[in-house]
């Protein structure tokens, strides 16, 4: 009973630090690519990766590397299945191309537990990563393409494969769909 009035002080102090965080405005930097539903988004100035999300940043483009101002959300209460805040864009502070030639690895696998494990699929002969075009480079990559959409249901029935696969795709921005999309160098299925 003698440590009730610390526990009190204690619960109290961090309970004002949580919300005192609410309504903050911070800068993040957005980088030039998505990754299987994971925006790649770092807050600044120490450029770490931030682990929830960016809302309403709908102007974002492939391509491009940003710096937005942004505002900390921190729900009363927290989704029970959702992060317990959030960020939620308020303006472009600077927006640049980026420009290397360089190619990058993306997974096309999800993290989800409510999903399938793919985050490519097929839709008119043509293969899209979420809302994004996927342009193979050559038919030998548009049968590696073809090959991973092919693991589909044994991804969906066999969680040990699924937990375990890598499938990631060698990439750069598609010259000729800059903003919509990537050119698939290579597929690499582990």
């Amino acid at each position: 009973m003698r440590y009730l009035p610390l526990i009190f002080l204690i619960a109290i102090l961090f309970g004002c630090s949580k919300q005192s965080e609410n309504g903050k405005i911070v800068e993040l930097y957005v980088d030039h690519y998505e990754q299987a539903g994971k925006q790649m988004i770092y807050s600044l100035p120490e450029k770490s990766p931030i682990t929830t999300y960016l809302e309403g940043f709908n102007e974002r483009e492939l391509g491009y590397t940003y710096k937005v101002k942004a505002q900390i959300y921190k729900p009363e209460v927290a989704p029970q299945d959702g992060p317990d805040r959030w960020y939620v864009f308020m303006k472009v502070i600077s927006k640049e191309i980026f420009s290397s030639t360089e190619p990058f690895e993306i997974s096309l696998k999800t993290s989800s537990l409510f999903a399938t494990p793919l985050a490519i699929r097929l839709q008119n002969q043509i293969f899209y990563y979420g809302n994004y075009i996927l342009t193979p480079e050559n038919d030998a990559v548009r049968k590696q393409l073809e090959e991973v959409i092919a693991l589909k249901n044994k991804l969906d029935t066999d969680a040990k494969y699924a937990a375990t696969v890598l499938i990631n795709a060698t990439v750069v921005h598609d010259p000729n769909n800059r903003r919509n999309g990537y050119l698939v160098k290579s597929v690499k299925i582990q």
